[in-house]
């Protein structure tokens, strides 16, 4: 493993090295966290209806059809609840989404634009990669700053420069540009702090969100589920109640295990490491590769995590 670090090193050092299979470890992450947001936040939805159908079931109880569910102008949500209860509304996560979905967005963009570039094969390839970049560079500074002024544009025409340098070959100018893009991503803007850095934290505190609402719901469906288990019941649906409760506490402890906190600040981690690579090859390659791996490993325990959602709980067994 050390002799091929040494190559892959001596190479760098002769000659531009565009980091391909590092830059699409981190683009894989990227769109792993934007995956574990999307599939996540149906999971939630399925765990309360979930959480519904199990008080609905045991309690028998009359059920009304929130008003939201008539009219689709209503930004309220359509669903059932129990008759005499209260309607279903907007958790803090949901009033939100909109806020983090821009997060994902610029992030993707971001992290396929960086792909693009490490990976153009010809000329073509390339310019339509750097246009990619500098638009996705744009979008991730003003995302991180919106109020700062001219940075949607001023970002983007620093990378075209060095994009279009006349004369040099396309290693040089995919090493260049993937420089010059990192290099924008990691340096603090008016508010002090890194487009990259904002971005992710961002989206970390909204896949935190996330998960911490789904950890509530199962825990109130966990309680729901075990408070009947006892003697009084049948063999049957003892067996059937008990299999439901450890289903959860599978997702549920999953969802414990996993960090999204730390899965964002693994991406900030990561392109810091892409950054300082760049900018020394030799010296920070190793620290790179280990920051990209541990990254891949946060990503993909987070959206096994989010995405799993619990099987919805079955009408108690008939009497035996």
């Amino acid at each position: 493993m050390r002799a091929s670090w040494l190559i892959v090193l001596g190479l760098a050092a002769c000659s531009p090295y565009s980091y391909p299979k590092e830059v699409a470890a981190i683009s894989t992450g990227v769109n792993q966290l934007s995956d574990a947001f999307t599939s996540g936040y149906a999971a939630l939805a399925s765990d309360r209806a979930a959480a519904l159908q199990l008080d609905l079931i045991d309690a028998r109880a009359k059920v009304s059809v929130a008003t939201s569910c008539d009219d689709p102008t209503m930004t309220l949500p359509c669903g059932l609840y129990r008759f005499g209860g209260t309607p279903p509304a907007l958790s803090a996560i949901e009033q939100d989404r909109g806020k983090t979905m821009a997060a994902v967005a610029v992030l993707k963009g971001y992290a396929d634009a960086l792909k693009a570039v490490t990976n153009a094969a010809d000329r073509a390839d390339y310019d339509a990669a750097v246009a990619q970049l500098s638009g996705a560079v744009g979008a991730l500074a003003k995302n991180a700053d919106p109020v700062a002024p001219g940075i949607s544009t001023v970002a983007p025409a620093f990378v075209n420069v060095v994009g279009w340098l006349v004369g040099t070959a396309l290693d040089q100018q995919r090493f260049d540009s993937l420089k010059a893009a990192v290099t924008i991503a990691s340096t603090p803007q008016a508010n002090g702090k890194a487009p990259i850095d904002t971005v992710a934290t961002t989206l970390g505190s909204g896949l935190l969100a996330l998960s911490s609402r789904r950890q509530t719901v199962l825990s109130d469906e966990l309680d729901a589920l075990v408070t009947p288990l006892g003697p009084a019941m049948t063999p049957s649906a003892y067996q059937q109640r008990l299999i439901e409760a450890q289903a959860v506490v599978s997702v549920l402890d999953g969802l414990r295990k996993a960090d999204p906190t730390a899965a964002a600040a693994g991406l900030v981690k990561a392109h810091a490491a892409l950054a300082a690579a760049v900018d020394d090859p030799s010296a920070n390659y190793p620290n790179l590769l280990k920051s990209v791996s541990e990254f891949a490993d946060q990503a993909t325990a987070l959206e096994a995590a989010l995405a799993t959602a619990a099987a919805p709980p079955k009408a108690p067994a008939k009497k035996e």
